[in-house]
């Protein structure tokens, strides 16, 4: 990939499960964290070294109550939040 990018999650509403696709164009320390509505972190699914290219996570959310959610993946300079809904 030429550039940073961060797609929607996949399927969005989910239940229970959802996958957060990424790309990064350099290899480097990557975050994906998932904050409630109040900004509280309850959930980090990758957090370490990373090489350039395409990459996704899944978030089980199935211990969660239903509601919007948002997503941050950090890599490098760049950051992206994005929303998404998880239906009980």
């Amino acid at each position: 990939p030429a550039s940073f990018s961060v797609a929607q999650n996949s399927p969005n509403p989910f239940n229970p499960t959802t996958t957060i696709s990424f790309s990064l164009a350099d290899a480097g320390n990557t975050s994906v964290e998932v904050f409630n509505v109040a900004g509280q972190k309850v959930a980090t699914l990758a957090d370490g070294f990373m090489t350039a290219g395409s990459h996704s996570v899944v978030w089980d959310a199935s211990s969660f109550s239903a509601g919007l959610y948002f997503y941050t993946v950090k890599a490098g300079g760049h950051t992206r939040t994005m929303k998404m809904t998880l239906l009980k």
